[in-house]
């Protein structure tokens, strides 16, 4: 997916100084691994991306982070813990991504991402994102509308700050998403913010790994991350699950995923 972005141009549209291509190793073409090595191979990546993540802060750049899942964001938030310390995110998905392997009805690990970040799940996750500060009580989630029920009552024993879809329709998007950067902005190094494409409604993004129906709209999610406060405080950004459904659909991806980073860079679209 991210490859394929790159092709249609990302990189000049959102203006990019410096463009870091992180492959899987073994690819996942060409790799049929066993759950165990899967989850080794994929920790391992992630280790890398954290160390490339706190490179390019020492460089004075500002991250900008494109997976082709969310398992990503265990290496972009680690990284950010790396290099700043504690620090708040600011999670917009569908999911929560709070299953632990003993909740996951999948076993995706892109989807115990958030919990892994938290200090929860495989012991190969906790070792590899330890360098993690983050506390529960920084941490905000908006346009959440597919909650599995071990993630539900994570989120209810944590009592983590999250705002579903629900909650946005009836409070509108820009006071959920101003809430959510208050939230994250009160971690004492400042805040990441990670945006899962999948939040978008399928009617505009249906080139992700889980659709689900009720979602928001580009526009309207641009125009409010376009005026969000405290982003002297905001240490990275990350967009997420672009996965390819058609020969034709990478051109409409990247429109999204420049506009969705440009609105936040203040970078316009060309």
């Amino acid at each position: 997916g991210p490859a394929l972005l790159l092709n249609e141009g990302l990189a000049q549209r959102v203006q990019a100084e410096k463009v870091i291509e992180l492959t899987a190793i073994p690819s996942m073409f060409e790799a049929d691994l066993e759950s165990g090595a899967r989850e080794g191979a994929i920790m391992e990546h992630v280790i890398r991306l954290a160390n490339i993540v706190v490179e390019v802060i020492e460089e004075g750049f500002f991250p900008v982070i494109i997976g082709g899942d969310h398992t990503s964001a265990l290496g972009f938030h680690t990284g950010l813990g790396m290099a700043y310390g504690e620090t708040g995110i600011v999670w917009v998905d569908t999911h929560s991504d709070l299953n632990t392997p003993e909740t996951s009805p999948s076993g995706n690990i892109h989807g115990m991402v958030l919990a892994g970040l938290l200090g929860f799940g495989s012991e190969p996750m906790c070792e590899t994102t330890c360098a993690c500060q983050t506390r529960k009580e920084h941490v905000a989630m908006v346009g959440v509308r597919d909650i599995d029920e071990g993630e539900q009552q994570r989120l209810d024993a944590w009592n983590l700050h999250c705002m579903k879809m629900d909650e946005v329709r009836k409070r509108g998007l820009e006071t959920c998403l101003f809430d959510a950067v208050n939230t994250a902005n009160k971690a004492p190094a400042g805040f990441g913010l990670t945006i899962d494409i999948d939040v978008l409604d399928p009617s505009e993004a249906p080139f992700v790994a889980t659709p689900v129906d009720g979602g928001l709209f580009v526009n309207d999610l641009a125009s409010v991350l376009s005026s969000i406060p405290h982003t002297d405080r905001l240490l990275g950004l990350e967009v997420v699950e672009y996965t390819p459904q058609t020969d034709g659909d990478a051109e409409q991806a990247c429109e999204i995923v420049a506009t969705l980073i440009n609105a936040v860079t203040g970078v316009p679209v060309v």
